[in-house]
């Protein structure tokens, strides 16, 4: 047995092959116990006490001081300071039990002294476990790091900002207050984050990820897993696999990045739920709820859909479409709870039909065709304020009731604008601008046509007028009136009516005026 005493000064101490008593005083020292069951204190300042052999009895003393066990048992005080507990058991293959609250941990043969740990007044914890089942209680810490390993292991944290990685088995793992660090490792894990701003991985393995209260940042990673943000103002995803993902209370972004048969519920709050991924053009269906609140839902797919409720409140819907197949019907009017649809179609084969609901929709067919000739799409915007834009093919827009905005794009199109104050451009090539005498017989309101070509190719048309006065050339005509923005067309002899901007009526011609 030696005896070893340091100096004030900032001292590197090693032990004897036997049992040492090691005083290292004042300075910020480095102290390895060496063999033996040794006794170490480290005095004042930031001290370094490591035991890689026997059952050592470290004493930190004043400081910030950091009192490492590697393998083996010992007893650790920290003494005043913000000390720091450090445990290496990743080579231990037996189950690892940790008990923060009452200062004591242990391995192996419990019969054995050198498989038990002791400690006390410790701040901070730093702890690695091997491949057995270990049940760690790491309450009463500031702080905690913990690494397990293989095992179905059970990790508890107290208040402090916390981090835990676990490895391979079927974990649980509870991060309680503070804002925590928790990854999951493979296998089927439940993961809670408790209280507070929680950052939650599941990684692989179909898990289970709680936040609980606060504002948390959950991935589900691969597997089928179920998310739930709880309390807050969450961001979750589910990543890939057939996912359910819950906001809870708050105001949430929930998103799958890659769609595949996910379920994304809002729950409470102004949510904005994202399904698909634009890389991702074959990505199954998705159901989207939004719950209470007023929700944004979008969704990415080639066509493939499942549910979309916005639930209560005033809710949007985006929806992208890419790779849809030939003939694709969409008509948003079949999906639940919701005010606005931004519907856009980015490629298909050939022509698709898109359909709005009843609030300010607005629908665009950017359609690079797969395959053979330009699709001719029909979208059709019903009841609002809707903005229709056509592809490259010969399209039919329908603006249905409300002060629409319809454009034609390439190709001959066919633009009808129904009630309300309607802008019409037809873009290039010849169009064909409608009218039925059903849709504006009770209006008030002025439609603007903005490209109209008399000579051109382009058409009025005006269907059903033939048992009023509005019936032929001859009455258009007298109808009809130039003014410094174009000519204007008057339905009922005053302010209901058609402006054909920027055009003279002398330009016009029975050519241009069809009545059906």
């Amino acid at each position: 047995m030696a005896t070893i005493v340091g100096t004030s000064a900032d001292d590197t101490l090693d032990g004897m092959a036997e049992g040492d008593r090691i005083w290292s005083l004042d300075g910020n020292d480095v102290v390895d116990g060496g063999a033996g069951d040794d006794f170490v204190d480290g005095g004042a300042g930031d001290d370094a006490l490591t035991s890689s052999s026997g059952f050592d009895e470290f004493t930190g003393g004043e400081g910030n001081d950091r009192l490492s066990f590697i393998g083996v048992g010992g007893a650790a005080r920290g003494g005043t300071g913000v000390d720091t507990l450090v445990g290496d058991y990743a080579a231990i293959s037996d189950a690892f039990l940790f008990d923060g609250m009452h200062g004591h941990a242990a391995f192996g043969d419990l019969s054995v002294k050198g498989n038990h740990l002791y400690f006390l007044d410790i701040e901070r914890l730093s702890l690695t476990t091997g491949i057995g089942d270990d049940r760690i209680i790491a309450t009463g810490f500031s702080f905690v790091n913990v690494h397990t390993g293989a095992g179905d292991d059970r990790v508890e944290t107290g208040i402090g900002d916390d981090q835990i990685y676990a490895g391979d088995g079927r974990d649980l793992l509870f991060g309680g207050g503070g804002d925590d660090f928790i990854r999951g490792g493979q296998g089927d894990d439940y993961v809670n984050g408790g209280n507070d701003d929680d950052t939650l991985e599941g990684e692989d393995g179909n898990d289970s990820l709680v936040g609980g209260r606060g504002n948390d940042r959950i991935d589900g990673g691969s597997g089928d897993d179920d998310v739930n943000g709880g309390d807050g103002n969450d961001s979750l995803t589910g990543g890939l696999g057939s996912d359910t993902v819950t906001g809870g209370a708050g105001d949430d972004y929930l998103s799958n990045s890659f769609a595949a048969g996910d379920i994304l519920l809002g729950g409470d709050g102004n949510d904005t739920l994202s399904a698909g991924g634009e890389d991702t053009a074959y990505g199954g269906w998705s159901d989207l709820y939004g719950g209470a609140g007023d929700d944004r839902l979008h969704i990415y797919t080639d066509g493939s859909l499942g549910a979309l409720d916005g639930g209560e409140g005033f809710d949007r819907a985006s929806i992208a479409l890419d790779d849809v197949p030939a003939g694709f019907i969409l008509d948003a009017s079949r999906f639940g709870s919701i005010e606005v649809f931004d519907i856009t179609v980015k490629s298909a084969y050939r022509g698709v039909h898109l359909s709005g609901g009843n609030g300010n929709d607005r629908l665009f067919c950017f359609d690079t065709y797969r395959e053979g000739p330009s699709g001719n799409d029909v979208l059709n915007g019903r009841n609002g304020d809707d903005i229709l834009v056509g592809g490259s093919g010969a399209d039919s827009l329908l603006g249905g009731d409300g002060n629409d905005s319809l454009s034609g794009e390439y190709h001959s199109d066919r633009l009808l604008g129904g009630a309300g104050a309607d802008l019409l451009t037809g873009g290039s090539d010849a169009d064909t601008f409608i009218w039925d005498e059903a849709s504006v017989r009770n209006d008030r309101s002025v439609d603007r046509i903005t490209d109209f070509r008399g000579g051109d190719g382009d058409v009025l048309l005006f269907r059903g007028f033939g048992g009023t006065e509005f019936r032929d050339f001859e009455s258009f005509l007298a109808a009809s009136r130039d003014t410094p923005e174009g000519v204007y067309v008057s339905f009922d002899g005053d302010a209901h009516g058609i402006l054909i901007q920027n055009t003279l009526l002398a330009d016009l011609s029975a050519a241009d005026v069809l009545f059906a």
